[in-house]
């Protein structure tokens, strides 16, 4: 009776033993395509800010460590995490292309478009590619802040979603800002 057993769990261990090993590795396969790690957690550093209203600011919303890794990212979408938007504010995201001459090299806050450190600068739309991380050109997103009346905006970082080759993911970037509109 035991050596019957003994054959029996033999024979039916091992098919359970591989339908397990294939579950763990197709689990594993779609987290790591739907969960990669491109960007910095949300936060780390901000801006405040205070213009008339009516006028425009420019932030460097997203911006990448030229130390990481070299991506090439299809954007899907970016997106202002909003908190407030007293003063019913347009906010745009563009695409900065560092020029390699500019005294600057990244966008933090100014009140005229970054066409001086910029060498490119054009709106984000799905499907713009954004490189990341060290190398040649340095790629920056810009939020444009256009209010309309007086108040105060509040955002803290974007969602940016993202295709990194066959992977896919969503991740809260970026930096704090406050401005007010007066």
């Amino acid at each position: 009776m035991g050596s019957t057993t003994l054959h029996w769990v033999r024979r039916r261990a091992w098919p359970l033993a591989l339908v397990t090993a294939l579950l763990i590795g197709v689990g594993s396969a779609g987290w790591w395509a739907t969960h990669p790690d491109v960007f910095d957690d949300v936060g780390g550093y901000g801006f405040r800010s205070e213009r008339d209203s009516g006028r425009t600011m420019y932030f460097g919303i997203v911006t990448t460590s030229l130390h990481d890794e070299r991506r090439d990212l299809e954007l899907r979408s970016v997106r202002p995490v909003v908190r407030a938007n007293t003063a019913d504010a347009e906010l745009t995201v563009y695409l900065c292309e560092i020029d390699p001459d500019a005294r600057f090299g990244s966008v933090m806050a100014q009140r005229v478009p970054p066409t001086k450190t910029c060498s490119t600068f054009e709106p984000v739309t799905e499907g713009t590619r954004f490189l990341t991380g060290k190398g040649s050109p340095h790629q920056q997103l810009v939020l444009e802040v256009r209010t309309t009346r007086r108040g105060v905006v509040k955002v803290k970082g974007a969602e940016v979603s993202y295709r990194d080759g066959l992977r896919r993911g969503t991740e809260l970037t970026g930096g704090y800002l406050t401005h007010r509109a007066r």
